[in-house]
């Protein structure tokens, strides 16, 4: 048996596409990792939308404004918050959406099981226009 000394200290990446399939169990492995794996992106999207959102109401009512002195409001104090307030979060759901739908198309590309994403990728639409027609009216009408 001749060894290449190249080859066999290379590092290997993973299997590879004539492993996958040839190997069921790995095929399944891989199936199942990318359903976990589109449940926790669509799980994690919204709470990393209002945690975007808490972190700016915070600068905002930290910082203080014409709109907190005036008694009007008490979290988003200034015109430049009632802005960045709805685009901020709203730019991390519309990633987010994005970013599941290009992974939905690699998954498909690659012929592996991309229908969960497909699946998480609707939610996420239904977030992202509930967020954007519901808090973006905010940087349109501001507070008056």
């Amino acid at each position: 048996m001749h060894l290449d000394p190249v080859l066999d200290n290379a590092p290997r990446r993973g299997a590879s596409s004539l492993d996958y399939e040839a190997d069921p169990l790995l095929r399944l492995e891989r199936n199942n990792s990318s359903t976990r794996q589109a449940i926790i992106y669509a799980l994690a999207i919204p709470p990393l939308t209002f945690l975007t959102a808490f972190v700016v109401a915070m600068i905002s009512r930290t910082q203080g404004g014409p709109l907190c002195d005036a008694g009007t409001s008490s979290w988003i104090c200034s015109r430049t918050y009632e802005i960045l307030f709805p685009v901020v979060p709203g730019m991390v759901t519309l990633g987010g959406t994005l970013g599941a739908a290009w992974l939905t198309y690699r998954r498909w590309a690659r012929y592996e099981r991309w229908r969960p994403w497909l699946a998480a990728l609707w939610p996420l639409m239904l977030f992202t226009l509930a967020w954007i027609t519901g808090v973006g009216t905010m940087a349109v009408v501001g507070s008056s």
